[in-house]
């Protein structure tokens, strides 16, 4: 019920900002479902949060119950919590890729991510072989152990960042006309610094400028992007664009 109560929050969350859900697949922890990427970051940031809110929601509503009601309380706060952890693919680990993965760029994201998730699962395993010894409950265990890995993950930072690029030229195709918007940054500034500066509804031209203030190069958001892709965040700009320099 209280996995049924999770799925259910993100469902109505999807139907009411706009979102398509897709991939639809069984999980050890609910029905794991993929979000068709929409041009909001913070309205899949949203569904991901509603599965755990709505545990937590009727948690607040089951307390100082007793017997069966108990039990669902203590489920709908045990599943909420479960799911905040940023182990992929839980929503905690969703919610931290949508966020980085607009700071970072695509390749410091997986990264993180991996990483992130390695070291939540190790801690999961060894509660889980702690709870079965001491309590004979398997429960930790066997989520840890059936949890997709780090191929999973790689897959969804990859097809996250080809929708949104498509989103973008898309958007551009459709308008026809869109606006521009310029700025200009020093050569040793590093690649998230410029990717924090640009705006989600505007293409951006961007100078790049020596010591003296001399512009020597001139750069558009899609090579931003695309080095973004290749290379982490703190790259500098004048190591990642030495050709047209």
């Amino acid at each position: 019920m209280a996995l049924l109560i999770h799925e259910g929050f993100h469902i109505i969350a999807a139907r009411i900002f706009g979102v398509a859900l897709y991939d639809f697949t069984p999980s050890i922890v609910g029905i794991r479902a993929r979000l068709r990427n929409t041009l909001s970051f913070k309205k899949q940031i949203a569904v991901y949060m509603a599965g755990p809110f709505g545990n937590f929601l009727i948690a607040a509503f089951l307390l100082e119950t007793e017997g069966f009601l108990l039990n669902l309380f203590e489920a709908n706060l045990a599943i909420g919590l479960f799911n905040l952890l940023p182990m992929y693919p839980l929503d905690g680990a969703q919610v931290f890729i949508i966020t980085s993965y607009k700071l970072m760029g695509s390749k410091k994201t997986f990264k993180v991510a991996k990483r992130l998730s390695s070291i939540v699962k190790t801690g999961l395993i060894v509660s889980g072989l702690l709870q079965l010894i001491l309590y004979y409950n398997p429960s930790f265990l066997i989520a840890a152990l059936f949890i997709p890995g780090g191929r999973l993950l790689e897959e969804t930072v990859s097809i996250m960042n080809l929708e949104n690029l498509l989103n973008r030229k898309q958007r551009i195709k459709k308008k026809k006309v869109y606006p521009v918007r310029e700025f200009a940054v020093m050569g040793n500034c590093s690649l998230i610094d410029v990717i924090q500066k640009l705006d989600y509804d505007c293409f951006h031209m961007i100078y790049i400028l020596n010591d003296d203030m001399k512009i020597i190069g001139r750069i558009t958001e899609q090579d931003i992007i695309n080095a973004a892709q290749t290379h982490s965040g703190d790259y500098k700009i004048h190591e990642v664009f030495k050709s047209v320099m």
